[in-house]
């Protein structure tokens, strides 16, 4: 095809003319403004003050109080630095120290940083870049039609707009942080699927029904008018917000017909022979891990989603939790309306916060009468959340029907009742790859009368379970070909590691495990489900170094390197090669180790270490310490108290606190009961 042909044919020919014209591959293009002939000058402060600054102050400013200047964050040329640094790290694998950059690239950000304040800044260039990734190779001359057309087609973003997102984040993360919900946990720093669990497990007892939403098939039904009204209401900076308008509407090219036909024909003519190893540069980051891309294959559905926006890359998910906080600040409302206590239930009878009765053992519910309190409560993970009910099926129905019907009039469109299932405790309900669900359950419990006495006594509850799907595991397991079959999976070799030294693929094996060890930390049946992957993974390298050294079975594989796959294999044929022991103290060969968690006692336990109901992320708790210290008001009480009281010394403090819990338990805080004792919190 002629090039007159494909331009006439080429939707956005103007772009490409000019590309064809002008294009000329250097470094950078003409800047918008003439940069500082010494650009190291610039950078006058620390990056990582900066940033905690903004978080100082987003945290200590009101959460109706909008941030009408973030350009002058923008202005600052250490964000950009920063940005270029973790854009590196992303894209190389290493971050580059703030001497090691050239001025040549700190010249390119400030063209680019002049280019986004000068509103010339476009989403999605291909050609005429400011700043190029380290692993770009500088071209120098024109390129051909079908190399050019590849580039404009290719739909991997460019690395100057990946520097643009990092400097957004950094200054919007700290903005819209502190206005979360407590309740929102993926996409954010400091919380994880395991604070869900904690979290599931210290509060969700005692609930009868459960909604399960999923909104991960609607993240791009957001539309760019209601992103954008979520934004303002914290962000007033025309600037910040235009730039990201403009990202979230990056136009999207149809393919035509005719380039259809030529792809198709491109892909015919590939040889279906193997493929070649790629060999990789110096400075090209290398794949990931084996171990850890198997890990990745374990994922819970609910975290296999990230939501995209546009040109908006790693700011996409922020953008998503700012729409969701509607949702979550809803949802907050409608708890606190559905609350209604009630006298004769063991839980909830006062206040909507007194669900704690035993911090030690918060998934014990004692057994109540007929008649129970209304209350519910909810948490998300992304766009999947879990609404736990104490009440009957109507009030479920009821709260499904109020939140299709909010989603639909706040965010444009209409969930089917598909999307949000009702399920009773008893059926169990899973949700991070872990099945919630209750069992009854008879515990003694002892506590001191009003005399001092010790009294047992037989009780009757039910137990909140929060145990790892074993059934998801096989599955994930079968996907990644370690096993095959269902009910009574058998092992298959691991393959891809049929090349790799005994060292290290046990190596990376025991990663693997130690990985799934911890990703299962919380889970009821931590032992059996650890020990089933171990199971697995001893019994698939066993398959693997059978069929290496030629021992037919894996029973030889066993007797000749143990239990664990410690003990050195070694090729029959090749009986001259000198023993291991004397290899490894020469240093020639690795540390051969075992694989881990092969008998039962090695694994560890459930980790039950009780949860605070009102938990926040450790750098929450020094941001807010920091600005408690910066405040005259707290030193000023401070002294008056010292004044008033004095200083207690240490030993006063030991001996109420040794004197508390010999009269009065552990749990002295705990209210009296009816008879004027008081719970103790251990139960027998």
């Amino acid at each position: 095809m002629s090039l007159r042909t494909f331009i006439k044919h080429f939707p956005y020919n103007l772009r490409l003319i000019q590309s064809l014209s002008t294009l000329s591959f250097q470094s950078s293009p003409p800047t918008p403004h003439l940069p500082h002939p010494h650009t190291h000058t610039l950078i006058t402060e620390d990056p990582i003050k900066l940033c905690s600054h903004l978080w100082f102050q987003s945290f200590s400013s009101p959460s109706t109080h909008p941030f009408s200047n973030l350009t002058g964050f923008l202005k600052k040329f250490e964000f950009w630095v920063l940005a270029y640094q973790r854009s590196c790290a992303e894209d190389t694998g290493s971050f580059p120290p703030r001497n090691a950059i050239h001025s040549n690239v700190l010249r390119g950000l400030l063209s680019l940083q002049n280019a986004v304040l000068g509103g010339q800044f476009a989403w999605g260039a291909k050609t005429q870049l400011f700043v190029r990734s380290p692993n770009d190779k500088t071209i120098a001359e024109l390129m051909s039609k079908r190399k050019l057309q590849a580039l404009l087609e290719s739909k991997k973003p460019s690395f100057q707009d990946r520097i643009v997102q990092e400097v957004l984040l950094l200054i919007l993360e700290p903005v819209f942080e502190p206005r979360f919900s407590p309740k929102s946990h993926a996409f954010r720093p400091g919380r994880n699927a395991h604070t869900v669990i904690r979290t599931i497990r210290s509060n969700f007892a005692g609930y009868l029904w459960f909604l399960k939403g999923d909104l991960s098939g609607n993240w791009e039904d957001f539309g760019v008018d209601v992103m954008m009204e979520c934004l303002e209401k914290r962000v007033k900076d025309k600037r910040v917000l235009g730039l990201i308008k403009s990202g979230l509407r990056g136009p999207v090219r149809p393919q035509l017909d005719w380039e259809r036909s030529e792809e198709h024909k491109r892909k015919r003519k590939k040889k279906k022979g193997s493929k070649k190893k790629k060999i990789l540069n110096d400075n090209e980051p290398k794949p990931d891990p084996y171990w850890l891309r198997t890990f990745f294959g374990f994922a819970p559905e609910e975290a296999a989603k990230v939501p995209l926006y546009g040109h908006c890359g790693i700011l996409s998910p922020l953008l998503a939790n700012v729409c969701l906080t509607e949702l979550d600040k809803w949802m907050e409302e409608k708890i606190v309306k559905y609350f209604k206590p009630s006298g004769h239930d063991s839980i909830w009878r006062d206040s909507i916060n007194d669900g704690s009765h035993n911090p030690a053992w918060p998934e014990f519910v004692p057994s109540s009468g007929k008649e129970k309190t209304r209350k519910m409560d909810y948490i998300r993970y992304g766009a999947h959340f879990l609404i736990g009910i104490r009440g009957p099926r109507e009030d479920a129905v009821g709260i499904r029907k109020d939140l299709i019907e909010f989603c639909e009039s706040k965010f444009g469109f209409r969930l089917d009742n598909s999307k949000i299932e009702i399920e009773h405790i008893t059926r169990g309900i899973i949700f991070l790859d872990h099945i919630i669900s209750r069992r009854v359950i008879y515990p003694t419990l002892r506590y001191t009368a009003s005399g001092g006495a010790i009294v047992n006594e037989k009780g009757v509850g039910t137990l909140l379970s929060v145990t790892a799907s074993l059934q998801q595991c096989i599955r994930r397991f079968r996907q990644l070909q370690f096993v095959k079959g269902d009910k009574d999976p058998e092992p298959l070799p691991c393959t891809p590691m049929l090349y790799s030294g005994q060292a290290h693929t046990n190596s990376q094996m025991n990663k693997l495990l130690e990985t799934m060890a911890d990703w299962y930390r919380y889970a009821d049946n931590r032992k059996k489900v650890v020990g089933f992957c171990a199971y697995v993974v001893r019994s698939s390298l066993a398959k693997l170094y059978a069929a290496r050294y030629r021992l037919k079975s894996r029973a030889k594989v066993y007797k000749i390197a143990s239990r664990n796959l410690s003990h050195p294999l070694r090729e029959s044929s090749n009986n001259s090669a000198p023993e291991y022991s004397d290899l490894l103290r020469m240093g020639l060969v690795d540390k051969i180790e075992g694989i881990q968690f092969s008998h039962m006692s090695s694994i560890p336990s459930c980790d039950y270490t009780p949860f605070p109901r009102n938990w926040i992320p450790d750098h929450e708790c020094i941001i807010h310490e920091y600005i408690k210290l910066q405040n005259p008001k707290f030193f000023y009480e401070l002294l008056r108290s010292v004044k008033q009281h004095g200083l207690p010394l240490p030993q006063d403090e030991i001996c109420k606190l040794v004197w508390d819990y010999k009269t009065c338990g552990v749990w002295s805080c705990l209210s009296c009961n009816d008879n004027g004792t008081k719970l103790i919190g251990s139960f027998g």
